[in-house]
């Protein structure tokens, strides 16, 4: 029975993966055909859903297909977009990225002992090397020189001063609480960082099938584009021109090739949200 279980488990994994790559194929054929290829559609798609755009080359050459191909067409390549945000590929680009978000914790602090020793040695350094380029020094410009070195030699001296400001215990209590208070921001921000980059794709990729749907929203297929005084195309409403980039991307791909995108964009997100 055991044996049996096995092997119907098997068949389903099977399946299921020649499910996936007949899915991942037909995505390939459909980007073949319009000239895309195949490592480039995968840049599109994880430009788009990082950088919280649209991405996709050529926009426009959709509107070349015939009409009743171009449903068909949206459909395969968001299959293969929907293949490709599940893959190890994705998963490892995403987590490189989420690691890349993440808030650098603040520095630890240098109390006055530490910071009067640094500041000594850095101090007596430059006084050598600033006395040694006196031996290659025209003599009329050694006296100006000579007086920086005394001014550093007067600086050396005042951070032995016990009643330097700058290393006194106030002073120290003031740079830890300085630091407790950016450590505590710090977790602030991590947290934030965890919410917003959680560590599986999935939120990404709903903010940006969110996004698209409300950039494609209400795009006017029918606007009329005229050329200005440079010879550049723009919109002869100029209300369009300071749409986003989105906006006008959608309006390229033209009326059927959104419609079609943003049938499957909400079909993907509600599978999404489902698994919540």
């Amino acid at each position: 029975m055991k044996k049996i279980s096995f092997l119907i488990v098997a068949f389903a994994l099977v399946m299921a993966l020649y499910a996936f790559r007949a899915v991942e194929q037909s995505g390939i054929d459909a980007l073949k055909m319009l000239g895309i290829p195949e490592p480039l559609a995968k840049d599109c798609v994880w430009s788009s859903f990082s950088g919280g755009y649209l991405s996709y080359p050529h926009a426009g050459d959709l509107k070349k297909t015939l009409k009743n191909e171009r449903t068909k067409l949206v459909r395969q390549i968001g299959e293969f977009a929907k293949a490709y945000v599940s893959s190890d590929d994705f998963l490892k680009k995403y987590l490189e990225y989420r690691e890349g978000k993440k808030p650098s914790p603040p520095e630890p602090p240098k109390l006055s002992a530490e910071l009067r020793t640094t500041q000594k040695e850095e101090l007596t350094k430059s006084i050598q090397q600033t006395e040694e380029s006196l031996k290659s020094t025209p003599p009329e410009q050694q006296p100006a020189i000579k007086e920086v070195v005394e001014m550093m030699k007067d600086q050396l001296k005042s951070l032995d001063d016990p009643n330097n400001p700058m290393f006194t215990k106030e002073m120290d209590e003031m740079i830890k609480q300085s630091y407790a208070a950016q450590t505590e921001q710090h977790k602030q921000d991590v947290a934030e960082w965890e919410k917003n980059y959680p560590k599986t794709p999935e939120r990404m990729v709903q903010k940006w099938l969110e996004d698209f749907l409300a950039a494609s929203k209400g795009v006017d297929f029918s606007a009329t584009v005229v050329d200005n005084d440079q010879g550049k195309k723009v919109f002869a409403n100029q209300a369009y021109e300071s749409k986003s980039s989105n906006w006008k991307l959608c309006y390229r791909a033209g009326k059927e090739t959104v419609e079609a995108g943003r049938t499957f964009a909400s079909t993907w997100l509600q599978e999404l949200k489902s698994r919540k």
